[in-house]
């Protein structure tokens, strides 16, 4: 293992690195995640391997392998975390036959880190297989679990939060102690809320439980007691817990209040004292940094443009070895994935727009650093295009952040391909992006736009996009194609639009609304009928998610039909491709079947890629190579373009 000091960069760059092909491009990380014991002998690898995720165990300090977990064919390992020096905790994702992408039931898997005692500890398979009758057996669990506290000072138990199963997502789960070896659970407390989990001190005491209430709202819950007390306080009753200090009993919480930025605070459990610590102008904190040792909050991570990280705590040992880290990488952003117990050891992760992730061991006290593993070990960083943050004002005053990919081709006139993200309350961050990553290559300026309702700029910005979806989102959009063109980065007669999900929906609204800027229209995995999301897909089926789309859109069927692709394809006349998985159960494939016969019925341009046993968003490499040659060509086509090679020919009516 290479080792350097915090002046020197080890990454893997080179110099004579060959252009890129699409099936580099979309080929996912091998290296998924690394996280190390807690007194630091091992560390456990999740990598890709034939499309299997498995666990590698390695000994340190030589990094041998100890053992290596396949789970049974058809299953992977999901996340993970050391429950204790030797034990790990994984959730098991199983492939099923209608589907390509794995799914998580719920169970809950513990394993040494020389491959004994594995076992289910959790889960609806958990019961099936113990075996005595003389002491308490574990018993099968129709829920989910999140570990909430890995109880490190005790080697055999932790403690879990569960969701139970429900058809309408109507059910209250509680927090348990779960033996990692036996399986067998005790009940501590019910939780207050639908959807809820608890919070503890890192010490196993119970401090704060969520959920959201009946109008589908975010909750905040005290424990007093044996019973759980809302927190009414506006600083608080929207606030996620974070951290804590136990030698001050000091609780930290990232707040929401109404129409700020978040903003960390602190909670004296004792007196009830708050005091507010940190936020951003206009960005929301994206994570905390800990103290390794008294996991004490010292940091945080917030993404206004391009990451940025803001220390609290200038005259902490940690804080000086952060920003030595920091400024190492510099171009690049840093997270620590674990520490040990005495802090001396943690894993960090280092990434950027053109780097996947990269994974290094740091000794706090030496501050050498070795590489670990790389997530992607056949790209090269100057093999990849940078992505650029800036930003705009609309035409009513808000700040619209965007993200902009550029071509190795150059800066001026591109043909541009408009991205616009999912949610609609997501955002797209700095960071690797697939998709801008293989359009870029092919010659394409690639425009991402934070629009209004996009998380992470604070409650007020959130708020703007609440039945603005086909209004004033798609109004920032159109800026933001405007201002690109203005610029001179766009050539304004070559631009067109993609999108997954929402994204999917903004790709045909966009055109519908501003039919003079575009060229041509992809949509993925798309709602084009916002009446059907009352009657199909998982979100009606919730007895939350009702409440979530009358908030959102209204029951109004005018406003509805009004804002719905399907009812305004009179004003689609462009080149328009369909892109959908028939088992989507978020967007439910009815969508697109509908917005095909539609367009194929008025005699409109439309080609389209239905794949079967891929949901919301396809999953296997094949598919994904079908997708991206296919889109690369519809591109081409209308954009003037030529990337592709060994076109695949597509679904097509009327070209």
């Amino acid at each position: 293992m290479k080792t350097l000091t915090l002046v020197l960069i080890l990454l893997p760059l080179s110099a004579l690195a060959s252009p890129l092909s699409l099936d580099s491009l979309i080929r996912r990380p091998e290296i998924e995640d690394v996280k190390i014991s807690p007194d630091g002998s091992h560390i456990a690898v999740r990598r890709l391997n034939n499309g299997q995720r498995m666990l590698v165990f390695r000994e340190l300090p030589d990094f041998s392998v100890a053992h290596v977990l396949r789970l049974p064919k058809k299953m992977h390992v999901g996340e993970f975390l050391w429950a204790s020096n030797k034990r790990v905790v994984l959730r098991v994702l199983s492939s099923i036959a209608s589907l390509e992408s794995p799914v998580d039931y719920g169970t809950l898997y513990a394993i040494d880190y020389d491959g004994k005692n594995g076992r289910n500890i959790f889960g609806h398979l958990t019961g099936k297989m113990q075996t005595g009758s003389h002491i308490k057996k574990a018993e099968s669990s129709y829920a989910h679990a999140t570990v909430i506290d890995p109880l490190i000072d005790d080697n055999d138990e932790i403690l879990i939060s569960t969701y139970p199963w429900a058809n309408n997502g109507e059910s209250i789960g509680g927090v348990y102690r779960l033996n990692i070896y036996s399986g067998v659970k005790n009940l501590i407390t019910n939780l207050p809320q639908v959807g809820g989990r608890g919070f503890t001190d890192g010490k196993g005491n119970l401090l704060f439980a969520n959920g959201v209430d009946k109008e589908a709202k975010y909750r905040l819950y005290q424990k007093k007691g044996v019973s759980w007390e809302l927190l009414e306080d506006p600083l608080l009753f929207q606030a996620v817990p974070v951290g804590f200090d136990s030698q001050k009993g000091d609780a930290y919480l990232v707040s929401r209040p109404l129409g700020q930025a978040e903003r960390l605070v602190k909670l004296n459990i004792a007196n009830g004292e708050l005091v507010d610590i940190y936020g951003h102008e206009f960005a929301d904190i994206d994570d905390i940094i800990l103290e390794p040792l008294s996991k004490r909050p010292i940091g945080v991570h917030i993404n206004p443009d391009y990451p940025k990280f803001e220390l609290f705590e200038k005259k902490d040992q940690f804080s000086a070895l952060f920003r030595g880290l920091v400024k190492a990488f510099d171009g690049f952003a840093i997270e620590f994935t674990s520490f040990t117990k005495n802090g001396k050891y943690g894993i960090l992760r280092v990434y950027g727009d053109r780097l996947p992730g990269d994974y290094y061991l740091v000794n706090t006290d030496s501050k050498q650093v070795s590489i670990v593993a790389s997530s992607a070990e056949k790209i090269f960083p100057d093999q990849l295009n940078a992505m650029e943050a800036d930003f705009f004002t609309t035409s009513d005053g808000l700040r619209i952040g965007v993200y902009l990919t550029f071509p190795a081709q150059g800066r001026e006139d591109l043909p541009m391909v408009v991205i616009p993200h999912g949610g609609p309350h997501a955002r797209d961050y700095w960071a690797f992006d697939q998709t801008a990553q293989i359009l870029s290559q092919n010659g394409y300026l690639v425009l991402q736009v934070n629009f209004r309702g996009s998380t992470g700029y604070g409650n007020a910005f959130y708020a703007a996009g609440i039945r603005e979806w086909g209004g004033k989102v798609q109004q920032d959009i159109a800026e933001a194609v405007k201002w690109a063109v203005q610029k001179g980065y766009a050539d304004k007669s070559r631009v067109c639009i993609y999108g997954a999900s929402f994204g999917g929906y903004s790709a045909m609204m966009n055109p519908i609304r501003f039919p003079e800027l575009y060229q041509c229209a992809a949509g993925y995995a798309g709602v084009y009928d916002l009446e059907l999301m009352y009657r199909e897909g998982d979100i009606q089926q919730r007895g939350r998610g009702i409440a979530y789309l009358q908030r959102e859109l209204t029951e109004d069927r005018d406003f509805l039909r009004k804002n719905s692709p399907l009812y305004n394809t009179d004003r689609l006349n462009l080149p328009v491709f369909i892109i959908h998985g028939e088992e989507d159960n978020r967007a439910p494939i009815e969508h697109a079947e509908a917005l095909l016969r539609q367009l194929k019925t008025e005699k409109k341009s439309v080609k389209s890629l239905i794949i079967s046993r891929e949901g919301h968003g396809f999953y296997s490499e094949k598919n994904n190579r079908k997708l991206y040659s296919q889109l690369l060509e519809f591109f081409d086509r209308h954009l003037g373009g030529e990337s592709v090679k060994g076109k695949e020919a597509g679904n097509v009516v009327g070209e």
